[in-house]
Parts: C-alpha cells; sequence; structure tokens
C-alpha cells in the first residue's frame, strides 16, 4: 500500500468512527497532510470537552421539585399583586367619583362658577395624570 492509500484508509475510519462528520468546504481543497492535522485535531478536541455540563450532573429529583415550588410561589406572588393592583385601581376610581359626585351635588346649587373653575382643574389634573402613567409604561415596555 502507498502512502496516500494509508492516509484514505485513516481518514476513513476517523469518519466511521463519527469523530468527524465532514470538513467543511473551505478545508475540502488543503493538501492531504494539513487535512490529516485538522481532521485529527478536531477528533482530539470533541474527545477532551464533556457531554454535558457538571452541574448538570449534580441536579436530582429533589432541585428539580424545588425549583418547580419556587416557581409556584413566583406565580402566586404576581397573582395577588395582580389583585392589589385591581383593588388598588378600583378604589381610586370610586374616590374619584366620590368627589365628583360631592362636588356636583352641593357646588352645583350654590356657585356655579366655582364648579366650572374646580371641574377645569380636576379635569386637566386627571389629563396630566393619565398622560404621565402612559409615559411612564410606555418606556417600561420600550426598556423591556
Amino acid at each position: 500500500m502507498s502512502e496516500q492509500e494509508n492516509e484514505l484508509n485513516k481518514d476513513n475510519q476517523a469518519l466511521e468512527s463519527g469523530y468527524i462528520e465532514k470538513l467543511p468546504e473551505e478545508l475540502e481543497s488543503l493538501p492531504p497532510e494539513i487535512k490529516r492535522e485538522i481532521k485529527t485535531f478536531l477528533s482530539m478536541s470533541r474527545l477532551s470537552t464533556s457531554s454535558s455540563s457538571p452541574i448538570l450532573d449534580k441536579i436530582n429529583q429533589q432541585h428539580i421539585t424545588k425549583i418547580l415550588e419556587s416557581v409556584d410561589k413566583d406565580s402566586e406572588r404576581a397573582f395577588i399583586d395582580a389583585q392589589q393592583a385591581r383593588k388598588y385601581n378600583l378604589i381610586s376610581i370610586f374616590i374619584f367619583l366620590a368627589v365628583f359626585v360631592f362636588l356636583t351635588v352641593f357646588l352645583v346649587n350654590k356657585d356655579v362658577a366655582v364648579y366650572q373653575d374646580i371641574l377645569r382643574i380636576l379635569i386637566i389634573f386627571g389629563g396630566g395624570f393619565g398622560s404621565g402613567l402612559g409615559f411612564k409604561i410606555y418606556l417600561d415596555r420600550k426598556n423591556k
């Protein structure tokens, strides 16, 4: 057998063993000696690296159970926070409506000019508050 046939046999054995499937197209045009060295290097690097992370080897069923419990608690907290935010918004709306009804009932009959001024101020305040809240929500979404 010639030297080239020996190299071809070695290359075929390396391919059959599963270490190197196929060299990239850029490496196909290289001389056979360099290709053999590259294949050897790639095979050695595959053997030296582990297939899984050492952390994954240490995780057991208790760890997974703790992680799942933690995720459950986190989702429960998020649900409770959402409920509290809804209650807060509902209470705020009721307070605003109570103030509006109080002003309407007691000030319309006594002094219409004062009622109009107070109503104008409340509308301006509400518009500023709403636009500020909307801008904050926009920035929060943009930063995510």
